[in-house]
């Protein structure tokens, strides 16, 4: 199996963004682009991959959008560099005519169309204008996600407490308001449902796709018998739309739930094999689940039972240098 791994550079001993190959007998790691806090990766399946470079100039403008190619061996060559067009860009969202950026300290949204070799166009952009009832978290709008769908953009702003639904030209179609203080960070989606995971709550929020959003349940990511602090960072939806998984930051945890009537309800808690499990991903065979422990500088592997969704620690641990993102190719 082959990944490329996003990073955080500054104040570590990485370098940028990492090849890993693994299989049955042994795993290689090689950086093969120096970026500058390359956080969050994705894959056009083919032979680009795109990174954001989360930093900030305190000008709203200061973040940027790289596109690379790749070789067969994993390598990667710069083709071409995009203003973020806003401060620390945390996050990508990609299909066949566009790419998304959510700019999170300037609290932006901005598209750029992609030609037919993926390379980045023209672009408009959105900006959200708010707060939130947290003085530190939610002083004003931080665009953290979006979640493309056949007709929309749906942007998660955690400062605002907002999704935000946008059309392909980002004009505002639709505002959803979420309970004062849950901070929603990133989505998923079925063809009924989104689900949409808080950080400052520490829950997972469903709503009912028709017409309108229709709020269905709200169901913490913790154990009843926690009691310190936590965050909430990432959320997967499983190939079969039947389990979903959370990470929880403090708690040090990957939270599975089965999804029943389109409702979640956790059924198991597993130690992340770190600390600050800031993401993590399922394999394309379903049967892995690798996190990456931010601040243990490295990645925990997990077999996934397809069936009952629950996942066993296969205690095996690859270091990498602070990595936040995991993208499978």
């Amino acid at each position: 199996m082959e990944f490329y791994i996003g990073t955080y550079t500054r104040g570590t001993e990485s370098d940028g963004i990492y090849h890993l190959h693994v299989d049955d007998d042994h795993h290689q790691l090689t950086c093969v682009a120096v970026a500058d806090n390359p956080s969050w990766l994705v894959s056009n399946g083919k032979n680009l991959v795109y990174a954001v470079s989360e930093v900030s100039d305190g000008k709203s403008s200061g973040g940027s959008l790289s596109v690379f190619q790749a070789s067969g061996s994993g390598q990667l060559q710069l083709v071409e560099t995009r203003q973020s067009l806003g401060d620390d860009p945390c996050h990508l969202a990609l299909n066949d005519h566009q790419i998304v950026i959510s700019n999170y300290t300037s609290g932006s949204v901005v598209r750029y169309t992609l030609d037919k070799s993926g390379t980045p166009g023209e672009f408009s952009k959105a900006e959200h204008h708010g707060s939130g009832p947290d003085p530190q978290r939610q002083a004003s709008a931080h665009a953290h996600s979006t979640l493309l769908t056949a007709g929309s953009i749906i942007a998660a702003d955690l400062g605002m407490d907002r999704l935000m639904i946008y059309n392909k030209a980002l004009a505002l179609q639709e505002e959803i308001i979420l309970t004062a203080g849950a901070g929603p960070r990133l989505m998923a989606a079925t063809h009924d449902h989104l689900y949409v995971i808080c950080e400052l709550s520490n829950t997972v929020e469903t709503f009912r796709r028709s017409e309108k959003f229709e709020h269905l349940d709200s169901v913490s990511t913790l154990p009843d018998n926690f009691s310190g602090a936590s965050f909430t960072a990432h959320l997967e939806l499983s190939a079969d739309n039947r389990f979903l998984y959370g990470s929880n930051r403090g708690h040090d945890s990957i939270v599975v739930m089965a999804i029943d009537d389109g409702r979640p309800q956790p059924v198991q808690w597993i130690p992340c094999g770190g600390r600050h499990p800031r993401h993590f991903t399922l394999t394309r065979d379903g049967t892995r689940l690798m996190v990456a422990n931010r601040d243990n500088n490295n990645i925990a592997f997990y077999k996934r039972d397809r069936d009952s969704g629950l996942l066993e620690d296969l205690d095996q641990v690859i270091q990498v240098p602070a990595p936040v993102c995991i993208v499978q190719v």
